[in-house]
């Protein structure tokens, strides 16, 4: 095993050192003797801005070089403890400074952190006796020292330290008051190679991101919360800090850092005091994408909300490019704040990113990792069902809780994280690795942002240090190895689901978004409902905002539309009359908003037809306007009309107003009615002429049948007129029966 291994210590027993910020004077300066650069040096200095360090009771540490050549100097200025008087400073007051063999690897150096100290490899004297003590080492005021140590490497001799190794050596300072211990404080100085060394640098990279969520009010609007603004204001220290270097350094300092799209811009908006701290800041370094709204990406996997996803981060990124336009927005790198499912890391992969920088505690919650040997100095594979690995970098946990540490003593863990960084990178070196193919990630344990006085003491030695490299988070990956255990790669598996559940918020949206389109087009398109209406649309999605604040957004919604649906004020039921086949039905329609409002008047009759159909009427705020619908009546009588008021929309049938029933009396049908009867007169009198005549026809025919060629009996000679009509009327009633059917039924005279 490598002896890169890691180890968990406890960092709770550890003295507790307080750094703080004091101001070293002038005539201090002068007495500590020439300056960083003379001394052949890099120095740090803590800014002179914070409480006084005498409050603390104890050896302090406030400003040290900490990269020093071979046989050189190096300085440190202390604060002196609250109960000692420098004043009664004697032969018996002296410091005692000791240094301890060069540290060969990570674990050798948290041992050291932790107080095991090995290997004592020189120790010397320094008198604070006024009497004897050389001005051109020490300088002493009410409440600080500041000596300069001389180093030797071949020689050992009561006037110079001894460091004979090249590397990271822990120096104790002792202070010591009439033979007795009144303080101490341990800390690491970087003894160069006589010779640069060939290896190459440590890629090291600072990233950090917005932790606070952004307030989403009801209707869909972003604001800074006291949090927020704190978080960012503390961001834009912490990054001038960092610029404040790049210009000493005369190099930028390169970092990767994630900002919320939406907050950005209300900063931009509505904070002119903190956007000119901040935005230049920004503008510095890399910018990390993020979508414009925070959007759980593992629950938009799982709810199928890939395509609103990629459509949020794009419009996260034109939000920054247009507030950052000459800054580069990356989105191949991804901060992953809590858990994460494969299929989101998938999405993401598909949408751009190439490197995952994955907390500490996230990581070793996957299946595959190498919990406390990993090297996180390389980058670990995250294994996907299609086969598309993404790399990912690692969080280290000791370094991440040192930057939290820093925040209360700024100097001494700078020092602390700068002299581990240059431990591994000579690790890696006596390894046999090639140095500038690995690369750690510098962040608090949440990736959140770290203390700007802290950061202050850290960049400077970062930028400095030849054993180590300052990259972009993005540069990892194409300059950082990939770990491997045993010649194969170290393979992670993301867990299938990770995330809140968004089935029902999305079902919610579907519903309420079919209510917006409806009640919006009873507006005018540039009414500000509709604005706000579709911001609150919007935001729905966002995993930022919790149920009940999408309840509430919602809720909103709904009294919008009620109020819509109270100021329309369809008319009262009144009764009508028609009085001819066509005509004009009018009534009003009143609106009692302080918008202009359009609605469709939907009018039904089972005896009445309305030619025109439905009606779009517009209604000017607070006021009442005349409908004028034509009307065709299809029968006489009294019937019911119904009055309907909608919605312009034809996605949904949304009622404005309670329906009205009107009642209809049709009489325009009179002169129709008379008409009718006279022809039926008519047709009644034809039909009993008709059968008046087929009655004669009959009795006509009847008369001359007995001539007829049909007839058998033979008439006898005529006998008188009147007689011979009554015989033959009777003769004719007894015959008829004998005379075949179409004889009877001939009209022919006879024969």
């Amino acid at each position: 095993m490598s002896r890169r291994c890691r180890r968990t210590f406890d960092t709770n027993g550890r003295r507790r050192l307080l750094v703080v910020a004091v101001a070293v004077s002038a005539a201090t300066l002068a007495i500590a003797g020439s300056t960083p650069g003379d001394a052949g040096t890099d120095r740090v200095s803590t800014v002179a801005n914070g409480p006084s360090t005498r409050a603390t009771g104890e050896l302090t540490l406030i400003d040290q070089t900490f990269n020093v050549a071979q046989d050189s100097s190096f300085d440190i200025t202390l604060a002196v403890p609250l109960a000692v008087d420098v004043a009664d400073f004697d032969a018996r007051s002296v410091l005692v400074i000791t240094s301890h063999r060069a540290i060969t690897d990570r674990r050798e150096f948290k041992e050291s952190v932790e107080g095991d100290l090995k290997g004592i490899e020189d120790s010397f004297d320094v008198s604070l006796d006024p009497l004897q003590a050389d001005l051109n080492r020490l300088g002493v005021t009410e409440s600080t020292i500041s000596i300069r140590v001389p180093t030797e490497s071949v020689t050992r001799t009561p006037e110079a330290l001894q460091m004979s190794q090249s590397g990271v050596h822990a120096v104790v300072i002792e202070l010591r008051i009439d033979g007795r211990p009144a303080g101490d404080v341990t800390t690491y100085v970087n003894r160069l190679p006589s010779v640069p060394s060939t290896a190459g640098p440590l890629a090291v990279s600072i990233v950090a991101r917005q932790v606070s969520l952004p307030v989403i009010g009801d209707d869909g609007s972003v604001t800074l919360s006291n949090t927020a603004r704190a978080e960012l204001t503390q961001l834009a220290d912490t990054l001038a800090s960092l610029d404040a270097t790049a210009a000493t350094a005369g190099t930028p300092v390169p970092r990767g850092v994630q900002v919320e799209p939406s907050v950005l811009q209300a900063v931009a908006d509505t904070e002119p005091e903190l956007a000119s701290s901040l935005l230049p800041g920004l503008a510095a370094g890399d910018v990390i994408a993020a979508p414009r709204l925070p959007l759980d990406p593992s629950a938009a996997a799982a709810a199928g909300q890939e395509a609103r996803y990629g459509d949020w981060l794009r419009e996260g990124e034109d939000i920054l490019g247009a507030i950052l336009p000459n800054t580069a927005i990356d989105r191949t790198v991804i901060m992953v704040d809590d858990r994460t499912s494969a299929a989101a890391v998938a999405m993401q992969r598909n949408l751009g990113a190439q490197l995952m920088v994955l907390p500490w505690d996230f990581y070793t919650d996957l299946e595959g990792n190498l919990g406390m040997v990993t090297d996180i100095s390389q980058l670990l594979t995250i294994e996907l069902a299609d086969g598309q690995p993404v790399p990912a970098a690692v969080v280290d946990d000791f370094i991440g809780m040192q930057m939290v540490r820093g925040a209360e003593e700024p100097l001494l863990t700078a020092v602390e994280i700068a002299a581990e960084l240059v431990v591994l990178a000579r690790d890696l070196d006596i390894d046999g690795e090639v140095v500038e193919r690995h690369g750690v990630v510098l962040a608090l344990p949440d990736l959140g942002v770290p203390d700007a006085a802290f950061m202050a003491e850290l960049a400077p030695l970062l930028a400095t240090s030849p054993a180590l490299r300052l990259v972009t988070p993005s540069q990892l990956k194409t300059s950082t190895t990939t770990l491997l255990n045993d010649g194969r790669l170290v393979t992670l598996s993301l867990p299938d689901s990770a995330g809140p559940d968004m089935s029902a918020r999305l079902a919610l949206l579907e519903e309420v978004s079919g209510d917006v389109l409806a009640y919006a087009s009873i507006l005018p398109d540039d009414a500000p409902d509709i604005a706000r209406w579709t911001a609150t649309l919007e935001a729905l999605p966002s995993t930022a905002l919790t149920d009940e604040q999408a309840d509430a957004a919602i809720a909103r919604l709904n009294a919008d539309f009620a109020a819509y649906r109270t100021a329309v004020v369809a008319p009262e039921p009144f009764a009508f009359t028609l009085t001819g086949r066509q005509s004009e039905l009018p009534f009003s329609i009143g609106n009692t908003s302080d918008q202009t409002i359009r609605v469709r008047v939907n009018l039904s009759s089972p005896k009445i037809r309305f030619p025109a159909g439905d009606q779009i009427v517009e209604i000017a705020p607070r006021s009442e306007t005349d409908v004028v619908i034509e009307v065709e009546a299809l029968s006489n009588g009294k019937s019911s009309v119904f009055l309907r008021v909608y919605a312009p929309a034809e996605n949904r049938t949304v009622q404005l107003a309670p329906e009205v029933v009107l009642t209809a009396r049709v009489s325009s049908f009179a002169g129709l009615g008379q008409l009718i009867t006279g022809a039926g007169l008519l047709l009644v009198m034809s039909w009993w002429a008709h059968h008046a005549r087929s009655n004669r026809r009959k009795a006509l025919a009847a008369r001359h049948q007995a001539r007829h060629p049909t007839a058998h009996r033979e008439v006898a000679s005529p006998p008188t007129a009147d007689a011979a009509d009554a015989a033959a009327t009777d003769e004719v009633a007894d015959e008829v029966a004998e005379i075949s059917p179409d004889a009877a039924a001939s009209s022919l005279p006879p024969s």
